[in-house]
């Protein structure tokens, strides 16, 4: 049924949606519509649980051998950080003053980034100071408490009413030696004698600055170190340390310490640094214990990637894992009404109907972004149409805003992907007699027909097309031999009640997604071709063959890959850009002013990423061009053998490539931003998505060589054992590559959280 001309102004409005349907936390955030999911209900029972709980001991780990840990753990868009939120929002409705959260999104790569770039910047240096002064205050009450004459004092300390310190200088007493006590307390509660001793100059005014700097992972400041602050919060095992001292200081004071960690998988995952250092694991292990010790609560959430990594005592620390459920359609019905509601309409479910909302939970298989996603562009196509919305526009929504990459851009990827990885392999090939039996990518292993089938098909909407697609694996599979496998690529968009149809017959079913795909399938493809060559045994000499013949292969790319950075180096392009560079060095301050200008479009917050990701391709480059100069001005050699040279011109090729990159990429950003904001609005998820992407490839294809910047490094510095200049104090190349590859996301989250 049409829509009347009144419901057809209303749907002129603006969208009740949220275009990203990406949660986001704030400490403003207010009360908001949530859906009590059977998961949510889980976690909110398990921290009223444990804010009700007494304090049952301090100074060993609960008796059932868990700590206060809750781990939330789901796939994208299944509600991980919407869960968090509202758990967090549970722990401050009490009005509790003895509660304290504190909310991270975690950074790429290291714990270390975790607590200097996400957990200090939260701290409130005046709340810390008030625990340590609670400290203070315990220690001059114990000492006035027997006396008649002070027991008055006594009581007023303990209840917070009176300063110690004023109480120690009206009284006469001797300060230096409570502070002594102090210090010594403090390090015995935080189980860091450095630690304590920091704490308790931080109560004295002329320390305070130097004690919160060394907190931040700052050097420690000479009069520190004079009283036996030495070290430096620098490495994964110190950072959560830092964090464990924190929920000591809290919690051994009758406070609760809650602290939430999102996207948990970017520090503890397959791939992380942290991950790979097993000292790393053992102290985030110590980690959890510490929360069992203290009245603290951490909350982890995250793909499943981190719990992989974690070991099996670890694991038991974790006292409730929570699994984000899928949205029924009763939930989604009550989501869009809500949404519905506040735009001010009053229209019931329209343009929704009951129909419509349960084929669009059915289609998205109740993952929460996909719902609320489909859900703003399909009230987009029902405005544009001035109709009702219908299954047919849901359909047509899903395969434009789920399809992002052409087929041909996926049919590259993979090639790249296999490229890379040394496989030999076989486009569009036929198995059988049957069209059916046709691969879009044949990796074969030996001369049995024994190998690896990829099939690439677009979104799969209905079940024609789930029974199209699940056939053609049963035919391929009957066409190979009993130890082959067959994976299938979607590019767009997999509905949810179609899943089981189609995945039973493949090995592995990945949804194209630009920025993990290439990764995935990498490691699953190394995985089954790795299986596949199990099955060998008998046949090692056919076994060594193809793997010298896999390594040739690699070797062969990257050869070319080299090759062509080299010819670039010379071009009339390249050399012209490097004029230009020059100039602009010679002309800085000029140069910083027009940089400036052309950000004008930009949000600070955005602008400012960029820059520093500049800053850090321009020290390095800077150090690189240094180096090639000494060769011609009779200068030591700063890398010794002439073979090096290459490694060094290629290197600084790559650097100039990922300079011009990062440049297209901010100019364009800031193209696409200088807009009304109702045409910034559509941009930022469709226009804004794909430019990401074509950075992210970019990037992936310099990265390789950007990481010859490590071997370049350690020549310098062991041909200069005692010299401190050059590359020898920049950062390693690895965290340079892991910040340019984090700053499309970055961009893309930033741009988001600013204008929406």
């Amino acid at each position: 049924m049409s829509a009347g001309p009144h419901h057809l102004q209303d749907l002129r409005g603006s969208n009740p949606f949220p275009v990203s349907a990406v949660a986001r936390h704030s400490a403003s955030d207010g009360p908001d519509f949530s859906i009590e999911t059977p998961a949510l209900r889980q976690a909110v029972d398990y921290v009223r649980g444990f804010l009700r709980s007494p304090e049952t001991g301090t100074d060993q780990p609960d008796a059932s051998g868990t700590g206060h840990v809750i781990a939330v753990v789901g796939e994208y868009g299944t509600g991980k950080t919407h869960l968090t939120v509202e758990v967090l929002r549970q722990v401050l409705s009490g009005g509790d003053e003895t509660v304290h959260t504190l909310y991270v999104d975690a950074p790429a790569d290291t714990f270390l980034a975790l607590y200097k770039e996400r957990f200090f910047r939260k701290l409130d240096k005046a709340d810390v100071r008030r625990r340590v002064t609670e400290y203070y205050a315990d220690i001059v009450a114990d000492e006035l408490t027997d006396s008649p004459l002070t027991s008055d004092a006594a009581r007023l300390l303990r209840e917070r009413q009176l300063s110690p310190q004023d109480v120690v200088r009206r009284l006469g007493l001797r300060e230096s030696t409570f502070l002594q006590e102090l210090q010594a307390r403090l390090g015995h509660i935080t189980e860091h004698a450095d630690f304590g001793t920091a704490l308790a100059l931080f109560l004295r005014p002329e320390f305070e600055a130097a004690v919160w700097e060394w907190l931040a992972g700052h050097p420690a400041d000479p009069a520190l170190k004079e009283r036996g602050v030495e070290r430096t919060i620098d490495n994964d095992i110190s950072a959560l340390e830092a964090i464990g001292v924190f929920a000591f200081l809290y919690g051994r004071q009758g406070h609760r310490f809650v602290l939430a960690v999102d996207e948990f998988e970017k520090v503890l995952s397959r791939g992380t640094r942290s991950a790979r250092h097993e000292g790393s694991v053992l102290a985030f292990k110590k980690l959890l214990e510490v929360f069992a010790q203290t009245r603290s609560l951490l909350i982890l959430s995250g793909l499943p990637d981190f719990m992989e990594i974690l070991p099996p005592d670890a694991q038991q620390r974790i006292s409730c894992l929570v699994r984000p459920t899928a949205l029924s359609f009763e939930d989604a019905r009550q989501y869009i009404r809500y949404s519905l509601g506040r735009s001010g309409t009053d229209a019931g479910l329209r343009p929704f109907s009951d129909e419509v909302i349960a084929y669009l939970v059915e289609l998205a298989g109740g993952n929460a972004r996909k719902v609320i996603r489909l859900c703003y562009h399909a009230y987009q196509a029902g405005a544009a149409a001035g109709t009702d919305i219908t299954r047919a526009m849901i359909r047509e929504v899903a395969r434009d805003q789920f399809e992002v990459s052409s087929p041909q851009d996926v049919r590259a990827e993979i090639v790249r992907v296999l490229d890379s990885g040394g496989w030999a392999f076989e486009p569009d090939h036929r198995l059988g007699e049957d069209d059916g039996t046709q691969v879009t990518f044949w990796l074969p292993v030996g001369d049995n027909g024994t190998g690896l089938g990829v099939v690439v098909t677009q979104s799969i909407l209905n079940e024609e097309e789930a029974l199209r697609v699940a056939q053609q694996g049963e035919q391929v599979l009957a066409a190979t031999t009993a130890s082959s496998f067959v994976v299938l690529v979607v590019n767009g968009y997999l509905a949810g009640q179609l899943a089981d149809t189609v995945t039973s017959e493949f090995a592995r079913v990945f949804t194209y997604s630009p920025r993990r795909f290439p990764e995935d399938f990498a490691a699953a493809v190394k995985g089954f071709m790795q299986r596949l060559e199990a099955t060998f045994n008998d046949d090692r000499i056919s076994l060594i063959e193809n793997r010298m013949a896999q390594l040739m292969r690699q070797t062969s790319s990257v050869r070319g890959s080299l090759d062509e950075m080299g010819s670039r180096l010379t071009s009339p392009a390249m050399l012209e850009r490097a004029v230009a560079r020059g100039v602009q060095r010679a002309f800085g301050a000029a140069a910083g002013t027009m940089n400036a200008q052309a950000d004008i479009s930009l949000p600070p917050t955005v602008a400012l990423r960029f820059r520093q990701s500049a800053l850090e391709l321009q020290t390095w480059r800077e150090a690189l061009e240094t180096s090639v100069d000494a060769l011609f001005d009779g200068s030591d050699d700063p890398y010794g053998p002439p073979s090096v040279h290459t490694s060094l011109t290629r290197a600084l090729g790559a650097l100039y490539l990922q300079e011009r990159t990062l440049s297209g990429f901010r100019d364009a950003v800031n193209r696409l931003l200088d807009r009304t904001p109702e045409e910034r609005h559509r941009a930022a998820s469709d226009s804004l998505g794909q430019l990401c992407s074509t950075y992210d490839r970019l990037t992936d294809g310099n990265a390789d060589m950007l990481e010859q910047l490590g071997p370049l490094n350690e020549l310098w510095q062991g041909a200069h054992p005692t010299s401190r200049g050059s590359l020898a104090d920049r950062n390693t190349p690895h965290l340079l590559v892991l910040s340019l590859r984090s700053l499309a996301r970055d961009v893309y989250d930033l741009c988001q959280s600013y204008y929406y």
